[in-house]
Order: C-alpha cells, then structure tokens, then sequence
C-alpha cells in the first residue's frame, strides 16, 4: 500500500513539475511575442491551458500505467450503463457539484471580512470564434476528460483494492489540492467526491465525465454570456441559482428514487478486512512523496492567494 501511495505521489509531482516548466516557457514566448501576460487575452495563452491538461493529467498517467503494467481496463472503467440511469445520474451528480458553489463562496466571503480577495482565476477574450472555442476546450472539454482518467481512473482505482471509501476521499482531496488555490479546493474536494461516487457506483468514468463537462460547461458558458454582454451580471446570477435550485429538486426526488429501489444506494463496496481501515488511511497519509505534494500544493495556493498583492507592492514584475 505504501509502494502504491508513494507511486502516485511521484505521478502528482511530475504532473506539477511540468505545469511549472510548461507555464514558465510559455509565459517566455508571450513576452518576447510582446503579448499582455496577466490578461491571458492571447489565443497562445487558451492553448497553454489545453497542452497542461492534456499532458499533465493524461499523457504523465498514461505512462505510469504503462511502467506498473496496470490493466487499462481496471483504471479506466467503462461499464454499459443504460440512457436512462445516465441520465438520472447525471441530474443528481450535477446538482450535488453545482450546490458545493456555496464552499467558494463562503470562503471568498471569509477572506473578504479581512481584506483579502481570491479567485481561481479570470480569463478575457480576444473576441473572434476561434478563441472562444479554444476557451471552451480548455476549460470545460478537455478538463472533464482528462482530470478523471487521472484522479478517478489511476489515482481512485490504484486505491480501490484497499478500500472504496478510502479511493474516494483521497483521490478527492488529491484533486482538490492539485488546484492550487484556497478557494477552488473545498469546492473541487466536493466535485471529487461526487465524481467518485458516480464512478464507484457504475464501475464507469462516463457518468463523472459528463458531469464533471456539465459543471464547467456551464460555468463557461454564462461566462461568455457576460462577456459579450448577452446577459448582465445580475441575470447570470439570477439564471445560475435557479439553474441550481431546478436541478438541486429534481436531484433530490432521483435520490430518493434511488434510494427506494435500493436502499444501500449510499453505501460503497466492502474493504479489504484484512487490514483495519485506520492503519490504511494512516500509511496512505503518511506517504512522503504525498506529504511533499500536499506541502508544495499548500504553499502553491499561498503564492496565488498572496499574488496580486506582490505584483501591487512592485515585488514582482511582469
């Protein structure tokens, strides 16, 4: 377990490592292009967002799959499941990843009782097509696909033969560390745990994949409404929470669906008993490459956190 544990945390390292070598020589070729860097406006600066997912969370897994001669179809599992029991999956893991919303944004709240402000990050738009889908892309595609053949492929099923419960919550926290910043990362635990949960229940990435597309989608898309000034800030926040509401019902009426027809819906599979589940959390956290990973991601989400403000002070220059 511990070989398995400090294995991924080799993975996640990696995976950092590249986003900084990546982001650091893209950042050189927006300057010398002359390109505003800090309103990532250039088609270059979308694209740079699109090869950090591709390659950090698919090609870099891929290849540890390769290297432990994992089966590929144990880490990235699609079972048939039917249209309708999809769909309703869907409904219900979108609802669940829309209301975590409310973590952000009471932690954004929090910051601001002293001052602070912090975001995951704007981007603005050239205006012609071609950025717009690039944007889409990267932002809603690309991430949905990738990120879940890293976390709840690979990193969740690697764990899973220890314990499901324990895939989840790690694999779950993994992800939210691996966003860097305060405020995405109780939101981002929540996803990864609604995520999982989908996965685990259908032995399939499909239903996480979809929901994790839904829940960017859109979020990308009012964006671009707000943008180009389709909808005002007060409509898309108006349009947002009832998006919310609407589907936070419907979820909630498909749960107890579920939950009628089967009433250890909520209940994930047996664990190993061979090994008390306190034991295997305490050897998954106490995993050195996972410690140094969480480490770096925290000081991570400092340096973002505290950003504005040393560009402001004249610390650093762009």
């Amino acid at each position: 377990m511990n070989k398995t544990a400090n294995g991924l945390g080799i993975v996640l390292l990696v995976i950092f490592a590249l986003e900084i070598i990546l982001a650091a020589v893209l950042t050189m070729i927006l300057r010398l292009s002359g390109q505003d860097i800090l309103s990532g406006d250039s088609e270059l600066s979308l694209i740079e967002n699109g090869l950090l997912s591709a390659i950090m969370f698919f090609v870099v897994t891929l290849i540890y799959v390769l290297i432990k001669r994992r089966s590929l179809g144990a880490l990235f599992p699609f079972e048939k499941i039917g249209a309708k029991k999809l769909a309703m999956l869907c409904v219900i893991g979108t609802a669940l990843s829309l209301m975590s919303n409310f973590a952000p944004h009471l932690l954004t709240e929090a910051f601001g009782l002293f001052g602070v402000t912090n975001s995951g990050g704007t981007f603005s738009f050239a205006g012609d097509p071609p950025s717009v889908l690039i944007y889409f892309l990267t932002v809603a595609i690309l991430p949905a696909c990738m990120e879940e053949f890293a976390f709840r492929g690979v990193i969740m099923g690697s764990l899973r033969k220890y314990s499901d419960a324990l895939a989840l919550v790690v694999s779950a926290a993994l992800f939210a560390l691996m966003h860097g910043n305060f405020v995405q990362i109780p939101f981002t635990f929540c996803c990864g745990l609604v995520f999982g949960f989908l996965v685990l229940k259908t032995d399939s990435l499909l239903p996480a994949i979809l929901v994790h597309f839904l829940n960017n989608g859109l979020s990308v898309t009012f964006d671009l409404l707000y943008e180009y000034k389709v909808l005002s800030a007060g409509l898309v926040n108006l349009l947002y929470g009832a998006i919310i509401m609407i589907t936070g019902i419907l979820g909630l009426i498909l749960i107890r669906s579920f939950v009628k027809e089967d009433e250890n819906f909520f209940r994930l599979g047996k664990a190993d008993e061979g090994i008390p589940y306190r034991v295997k959390l305490k050897t998954v956290a106490g995993s050195p490459t996972l410690i140094s990973f969480a480490v770096i991601m925290l000081l991570f989400s400092v340096y973002v956190l505290i950003l504005p403000y040393l560009v402001q002070w004249g610390v650093i220059r762009y």
